[in-house]
């Protein structure tokens, strides 16, 4: 099971992205340090320097030190490039804007993907292959089962999909892990967000963060 703990760590540090009906961003959904490349940080709020954004840092998480980021997300890549379905092609490194986190398992991270050139799709569809990109993925860890949902919700004037991953200890069905992913299409770029927690009530403050930083701009 430890084991498993340490994939399951790496694949959530690897958002779930795609830029064509065949195409994978597997990114390293995460993060960055104080050396933020696309916003400066200024009294705990990242403002984005690529789109109208920011969003408050809650109090009590730090941001991610970008080193530890490119260590797992390279490792993270590696897993879901090899178990990825037949024919569909993963991508590695997009623009990643902010990351934070209280310890390794309860952290806020986005990026932003360009989709110029690539085939055009509906955030639906979009929706679609990336449920089953998951199921896939989290199908391979034989020791925690799964539980995936798909829905679609506004955050301020926008419309996001929102996927919701629960994993279990397969052995004694205790909940390990939660992890929602939040993509948008913004600019002809796929905006993504993840947050992941081990108990509601970190869910909730980072989901909070989320909600109010489009609410606001």
């Amino acid at each position: 099971m430890r084991n498993s703990l340490l994939l399951l760590f790496l694949l959530c540090f690897t958002p779930f992205f795609f830029a064509q009906e065949k195409i994978v961003n597997s990114d390293p959904e995460e993060i960055i340090t104080e050396e933020v490349t696309y916003g400066k940080i200024e009294n705990n709020i990242f403002i984005c320097n690529l789109f109208d954004w920011k969003i408050a840092i809650p109090e009590g998480f730090k941001v991610t030190e970008l080193k530890t980021a490119d260590e797992l997300q390279n490792k993270g890549y590696t897993f879901i490039k090899n178990n990825a379905p037949e024919g569909t092609v993963v991508h590695s490194k997009p623009p990643i804007l902010i990351g934070f986190e209280r310890n390794k398992y309860n952290y806020f991270s986005s990026s932003y993907e360009s989709l110029k050139g690539d085939k055009k799709i509906t955030l639906e569809e979009h929706k679609d292959f990336s449920v089953q990109l998951l199921t896939n993925t989290y199908t391979k860890i034989k020791e925690l089962k799964s539980e995936i949902k798909a829905s679609n919700l506004k955050l301020g004037p926008r419309q996001f999909y929102k996927i919701t991953i629960r994993l279990y200890n397969a052995k004694n069905d205790r909940l390990v892990l939660t992890q929602e992913i939040y993509n948008t299409f913004i600019n002809n770029h796929l905006l993504s967000a993840s947050i992941n927690y081990t108990n509601e009530i970190t869910g909730m403050l980072l989901y909070y963060s989320l909600k109010k930083s489009f609410e606001t701009n």
